[in-house]
């Protein structure tokens, strides 16, 4: 089940892909959020998202503030597993949700690692831009 996480969770300290990233700044602000996948009441995978005013190349670009229209596009710029497949359920729904809420635009911002590009393109997603430290997807 895709769950919004709230609160600044102590678990958002497991992220492998940006550590440096606290767990207010995840949550805190209109254009930031965090979503879980729980299944049998346990967190089984997380994302966190931004809705800044254009595709991010950095983590400094994820949150720039100060525009007054909302966003369109949303960037998914960190996800991660505790159980096989969890990731890619998470994923798919939050994109579903996305969708619902007429946002038409989905990007990524991911590491250049083989296994971001393998989950990203398995999950729907095309190859976008490749940037000097990162790769953007789109859904």
């Amino acid at each position: 089940m895709l769950v919004q996480l709230l609160e600044p969770d102590p678990i958002l300290r497991d992220d492998p892909v940006r550590p440096n990233i606290s767990p207010k700044r995840r949550i805190e602000g209109k254009n930031r959020g965090v979503y879980a996948w729980v299944e049998d009441k346990q967190i089984c995978a997380i994302v966190c998202i931004s809705q800044p005013e254009s595709i991010p190349k950095t983590e400094r670009e994820l949150f720039v503030t100060g525009w007054i229209q909302p966003s369109c596009l949303v960037v998914l710029y960190s996800v991660w597993s505790y159980k096989p497949g969890c990731g890619s359920k998470l994923v798919n729904a939050l994109v579903k949700k996305i969708r619902s809420l007429g946002w038409f635009r989905i990007v990524t911002m991911s590491p250049q690692t083989e296994m971001a590009r393998r989950f990203h393109l398995k999950n729907g997603a095309k190859l976008l831009q490749t940037n000097k430290t990162t790769v953007n997807y789109e859904y």
